[in-house]
């Protein structure tokens, strides 16, 4: 299946910048990140100003290649060492119209939150479409799953098949493959929040 073309027309690309800032701290021309990742270089291009989107399985190998887990990329990076943690009374407002997107084959994530530096936790809204078989992802640390509309199954590598409703939660190791899906041939809905273990 290609990648999902993206409207990038008013929305940060901050999956698109993260793999752009990753790469050029490395010292890698855009077709030293596709011969390391098998991406086409066109593509890597678009995906880095915005114009694409990639599939959950390239964008894992993407970030393979750049030596980087994929919540990096919607994450900002940790405090140095050493430095103390300011008490700052921080606060990030997401309105829904400029929530950043990441489109994959079977779901739209939309990211709150994405300009609060040095966070811990990363939410999303991810509205998933029905009829996709997703691959199971892993990425550090802890996950909390919501379901806001719909019913939803959650694939695990280690355990059964779970379906949860609306209003039904799990809070899972990411660490363990996992993916969720819509069931009944509808749309669902589900706050997801993926948080870091603290140091």
């Amino acid at each position: 299946m290609p990648e999902a073309p993206r409207d990038n027309t008013s929305k940060p690309n901050t999956v698109g910048q993260g793999i752009r800032r990753r790469r050029t701290a490395l010292g890698w021309a855009l077709k030293d990140l596709s011969q390391a990742s098998g991406v086409p270089l066109s593509t890597l291009s678009k995906v880095e100003t915005g114009a694409m989107s990639l599939k959950i399985e390239k964008l894992l190998d993407v970030c393979a290649a750049l030596g980087i887990d994929v919540m990096d990329l919607v994450a900002p990076g940790e405090r140095p060492a050493g430095e103390p943690e300011p008490v700052t009374g921080r606060r990030a407002i997401t309105q829904s119209a400029t929530a950043p997107e990441t489109v994959t084959a079977n779901a739209v994530y939309r990211h709150h939150a994405h300009d609060f530096a040095h966070r811990r936790m990363t939410p999303s809204v991810i509205h998933l479409q029905p009829g996709h078989e997703p691959e199971l992802v892993r990425h550090r640390g802890e996950e909390f799953i919501y379901v806001l509309d719909g019913r939803v199954e959650v694939l695990t590598e280690f355990y059964t098949p779970t379906v949860l409703e609306t209003g039904d939660s799990i809070y899972i190791d990411a660490n363990m493959a996992h993916n969720v899906r819509a069931l009944d041939g509808q749309p669902a809905r589900v706050l997801n929040i993926a948080a870091a273990r603290p140091a």
